[in-house]
Order: structure tokens, then C-alpha cells, then sequence
């Protein structure tokens, strides 16, 4: 077959005629074609050095591939090929492009020229510009995992207490009594922690486990107090033990925790003397990385809270906030960029960019049943002990009046 015989050709009508001619088509849409030119090469960054005859070319890769077309459609029925053309080049996306020289290849149109005049009646001219568009791996994207900078920030911020602790707190040399205060800040916070976390726990494996490290924690107390680098990570793994609850009730873990930072870690002591004043500092530094240590634990759980409502997102929140506030206001120079930037990812990732309902009033001025009440809100009764537990009504069957429930957002 000689190349005359390859060139690609289209059926086109011509005065009612349909005529086999050597053409083109895009998007299946045929028309007849004068010239084609194509655009190719390489991209080359030429660089040139002073007192350097010898350029330096650096080779990016093949240009993408253009074609110039020349075409025209023509016949008594022209304005309608004419406009089937032109919606297929302003079409969204690339499409199949047929020219008579070339394999078929993906292609979209760049720029379109057409042109008419009374001489080439029945005729419109094309000046067609299209650019190769092959098929490509998809483009890797970012994708920013708030929680998992949460968490990130938080094993920053436990390594910066540590850090900051161990240098703040000296024990060496001072006497039993002047290292009583930090004993006691110990076991009242371990004593915190049992009280407020361990009606939490479900599982009596876990259970078993968090109380025998409390245990040991009290019980090595006053060991403890004379390794500040074991101290902190010891109660940390405490809290870091309970797995299984954090997996099922982070946000009750979580008040848990704001309620244990609040207990009295003991009186501060009077710096009286020279021993007094490094067993004061000693009291302070164990005190603050106690509570460092709650406040960043809390910190981690709450990205992995499922809240119903916008308002308890934004409330646990600036809860753990606050603990991270506060603690950032007696941190020194190591641990205060940690706790900062842990504050600033817990803001960005609660509530995040998840969507929750809101908690609105309404009004109901007759008796209604709390199932036909949330038929009539939601569609549906799945919401019912929502709307009794939120109200704390005796008799879900008589709701009447100002009623808080959630919007249709959740």
C-alpha cells in the first residue's frame, strides 16, 4: 500500500452526495483537511559560563506534541458540520483526533481559527491548533492527616517535658524530707488518676493492668522522686495503658483527665532555706510535668472523638485548650514551643472539616410522643433517646415545650 492509499480518509456528504475524501475528524466529527504541521523537539535549558566556549545544555524531556491543521467542512448542510465542529474543539476534556498523516492519539484543541466569506460560499475554513494530552499516572496530591499531626505534636511536646524536667529537677544530694513535697505531688496525681480514670475501664485485663501501675507508682513513690528519668514516662505509660478505652470513650477520657490535672497536687513549700528553695523548684518542675503529661494525653485523644454535635466538638476542644494554655504559661524554654504548636494542630484538627449538626430550640405547644417527635425532625426514630437523654425527660411520651434537640446537619 503505498502512503496515497494510507492517508486517512471521511465520509462526508457534499450537495447530497456522501464522498469519500482525505480528512480528519475530532471527537468524531469529520471534516476535510489541507495541511497538517507538527510541533516537536525537545525542552533545553542552555546555560552559559563566563570564559566558557562550551554551553552547558540541559535536556528536560520531549516538547508536547502540536499540530497545526489546515481544514475546511463544505457543502449545502456547512453551518451545521461547521457547528458540530466547534462544539466538539470547545468540548471539556480531550478527545480522539484523527489526521490524515498520523495514528489516532488523544488530543484537545488549543486554539481555533474560523473563517467565511461570500467568495467561499458554502464553505468555512479552519485553522486548528491541538496539542497532545496522553494518558498519565495519576498526580500524587497531599493530604494533610490533622489527627496524625496531633499525635505527632503530642510525642513532641512528651519529649519536651521530659526533657525540660530532668533539667529543672535536681534531687541529688538533698535530704528525705526536702524531696517529701514531690513524693506527695506523685501520689496524689496517681491517686487522681485512679479515682477518675478507673470507673472508665471495661476491660478487667486492662483494668488489672492500670491499677498495678498506679500501684507501683505510689508504692515506688519515694524511689521514684530520686529518678526524674524514669518518673515522668512511668506515669505517662500509666495513662497510655488504657487502650481500649481510649478506642471507645476518648471524650470521657478525656473530661477524666481535666478533672484529674485539676486535684491538689500538696501545698507549696515555704523557701525558707537553701534546701527549701531547691526542694520549691523540685516541687514545681514534678508538678508541671504531671500535669503537662495529663493535658498532652488529653490533647491526643481529641482528634479520635466521634462528637453528635458541633458544640461538643468546639467544647472539648478549647477544653484541652485550656489545659495546654495553662501549662504553656509555667513551661520554660524547651517544652513551651512544643506545648504551643500542640495547641495550634488540636485547633486545627477539631472540629476539623467534618460536618455536625447543631443544638436548636424548638417549641411544642401540645404533647407529643418522643418517637413521633423525631419522625417528624428526621425522618426517622433512631434519633428518639437522643431527644429524651438531651432533655431529660420523666415521660417520653409526653414531650411539650422549649425542647433542645439536634439540627438535621449531623
Amino acid at each position: 500500500m503505498t502512503w496515497r492509499e494510507d492517508l486517512r480518509r471521511v465520509r462526508i456528504t457534499i450537495d447530497g452526495q456522501p464522498k469519500d475524501l482525505i480528512g480528519a475528524s475530532f471527537r468524531g466529527v469529520a471534516f476535510l483537511v489541507d495541511s497538517v504541521e507538527l510541533s516537536t523537539g525537545r525542552r533545553a535549558v542552555v546555560h552559559e559560563f563566563p570564559l566558557r566556549n562550551d554551553p552547558f545544555v540541559e535536556d528536560l524531556g520531549r516538547r508536547a506534541r502540536k499540530f497545526r491543521v489546515d481544514g475546511y467542512v463544505i457543502g449545502d448542510d456547512y453551518l451545521t458540520q461547521k457547528n458540530a465542529l466547534l462544539d466538539a474543539l470547545e468540548a471539556e476534556g480531550p478527545g480522539a483526533l484523527a489526521l490524515p498523516y498520523y495514528d489516532i492519539r488523544r488530543a484537545i484543541g488549543e486554539t481555533s481559527h474560523v473563517r467565511e466569506t461570500k467568495n467561499d460560499g458554502g464553505m468555512a475554513i479552519f485553522a486548528l491548533e491541538f496539542c497532545e494530552t496522553p494518558l498519565q499516572a495519576p498526580v500524587p496530591q497531599i493530604a494533610i492527616d490533622p489527627a496524625g499531626q496531633v499525635a505527632t505534636a503530642a510525642a513532641s511536646a512528651s519529649t519536651a517535658t521530659q526533657a525540660e524536667f530532668s533539667a529543672a529537677y535536681s534531687p541529688a544530694g538533698l535530704p528525705a524530707f526536702a524531696l517529701q513535697s514531690a513524693e506527695t505531688a506523685l501520689t496524689s496525681a496517681a491517686a487522681a488518676l485512679s479515682t477518675r480514670l478507673s470507673p472508665l475501664v471495661a476491660d478487667a485485663q486492662e483494668l488489672a493492668s492500670f491499677n498495678g501501675q498506679v500501684t507501683v507508682l505510689t508504692a515506688q513513690a519515694a524511689a521514684l522522686v530520686r529518678q526524674p528519668a524514669d518518673l515522668v514516662g512511668q506515669f505517662e505509660a500509666a495513662i497510655a495503658s488504657l487502650v481500649t478505652t481510649a478506642a471507645a470513650a476518648p471524650d470521657a477520657m478525656i473530661d477524666a483527665l481535666a478533672e484529674a490535672y485539676a486535684d491538689d497536687l500538696g501545698p507549696l513549700v515555704v523557701a525558707t532555706t537553701s534546701i527549701r528553695a531547691r526542694e520549691l523548684a523540685n516541687q514545681i518542675a514534678i508538678t508541671s510535668a504531671l500535669r503537662s503529661t495529663m493535658a498532652i494525653q488529653a490533647a491526643g485523644l481529641a482528634p479520635t472523638v466521634s462528637f453528635d454535635t458541633i458544640e461538643d466538638a468546639t467544647a472539648t476542644r478549647d477544653q484541652v485548650a485550656a489545659l495546654l494554655d495553662d501549662q504553656a504559661l509555667v513551661a520554660g524554654d524547651t517544652a513551651y514551643p512544643a506545648l504551643v504548636d500542640l495547641r495550634s494542630k488540636v485547633m486545627r484538627a477539631v472540629p476539623g472539616l467534618a460536618v455536625f449538626a447543631r443544638v436548636v430550640t424548638i417549641s411544642r405547644h401540645a404533647p407529643v410522643p418522643a418517637f413521633l417527635l423525631a419522625y417528624q425532625l428526621y425522618g426517622s426514630v433512631d434519633r428518639e433517646a437522643d431527644i429524651i437523654a438531651r432533655n431529660r425527660v420523666r415521660h417520653p411520651g409526653f414531650l411539650i415545650g422549649d425542647l433542645k434537640v439536634l439540627s438535621n446537619g449531623g
